[in-house]
């Protein structure tokens, strides 16, 4: 949970430029409670993906474990035509799998095995934002988000994402890329995943992807709008063409059970302006042992080696930007 304070201030002398700046306090809280949906790829080139996704659940839940969060888990497919009736529809049964399920770690690897009879048009984003959302929230998926609890979305797929609000329904799947025109912003996509959980708690998104072109495997596309939901929402970023997902599950249910990596800052930053610290610690701005800035949601996030320690205040001094004006009396 983090704790925001904010403080303005302004500077007006007669005739010159007047800036507003802002303080954002946060306070590094650990999870208790998760809700995690995962949204597996169901076209026909995805049933080994599906199957390293169900062999490296172990890998993942044991972090969650030892850390005694209480989870919910779904699982949606990617497949949104108009034709599929249950889309957004978490499946199995029961739909919410936790710690007190029975054989929960083989209920899961059963169902994230969806089949390969899905659409040809992957679109994860829009089945994640559909699957808690109304209707769906308090009808067929009810019981999986609750308010209090934080929500994590993992998107496994080996092409782009293709979320079109039905616009290419009569195409088919190259026009995912020939015609991404039509494609919904993904920074609208990710503006309807944070408004489904209130501002306090945490949405986090990871994904397992296919990466950049001259990295990848035959039979994956980059999954560049996956990766930028990931970078926006403070996740991870898994290779989809890895032939051992082990190490990347592992990873994935640490960045679930951990502290919080990312903070949401109330105004749009003046980059150059941040200050940041963390009690009386100042931070400095770094990939690997400080922080970075993610512009598409206005994130402050410690993705590097540094996270800040449990129990810590971290503070965020900066200018806000397009504030500036002139007094010309």
């Amino acid at each position: 949970m983090s704790l925001v304070l904010t403080l303005m201030m302004a500077c007006t002398p007669d005739n010159e430029i007047s800036r507003r700046s802002t303080t954002d306090v946060f306070l590094q809280e650990p999870l208790s409670e998760v809700d995690i949906l995962w949204v597996i790829d169901d076209s026909n080139s995805m049933a080994e993906e599906q199957l390293l996704v169900a062999d490296g659940f172990e890998a993942f839940i044991s972090s969650l474990a030892e850390t005694n969060i209480d989870f919910h888990v779904g699982v949606v497919s990617t497949d949104m035509d108009l034709s599929n009736a249950s889309r957004g529809v978490l499946l199995g049964n029961p739909t919410v799998l936790t710690a007190e399920t029975p054989n929960y770690v083989k209920k899961f690897a059963d169902r994230v095995q969806v089949g390969v009879g899905g659409s040809d048009k992957e679109k994860g984003l829009s089945a994640s934002v559909a699957a808690l959302s109304e209707p769906l929230v308090s009808g067929a998926n009810e019981g999986f988000l609750r308010p209090d609890a934080h929500l994590s979305i993992i998107y496994v797929s080996d092409e782009d994402d293709c979320s079109d609000n039905d616009a290419l329904a009569a195409e088919k799947g190259d026009a995912c890329y020939s015609q991404e025109g039509k494609l919904v912003p993904v920074k609208d996509l990710i503006y309807q995943l944070k408004g489904t959980k209130d501002p306090d708690r945490r949405v986090l998104a990871s994904a397992i992807v296919g990466p950049s072109a001259s990295q990848g495997c035959e039979d994956s596309w980059p999954g560049h709008r996956y990766q930028a939901t990931a970078d926006a929402l403070g996740g991870q970023v898994g290779n989809i063409c890895d032939a051992d997902f082990s190490d990347i599950m592992e990873e994935l249910g640490l960045s679930v059970s951990e502290l919080n990596r990312s903070f949401e800052l109330s105004y749009t930053p003046v980059l150059e302006t941040m200050e940041v610290y963390v009690d009386d610690e100042f931070i400095a701005q770094d990939d690997v042992e400080g922080w970075r800035y993610a512009e598409l949601s206005s994130l402050l996030v410690f993705d590097g080696e540094y996270v800040p320690p449990r129990g810590a205040q971290i503070s965020v001094t900066y200018e806000v930007a397009g504030s500036a004006n002139r007094d010309d009396e």
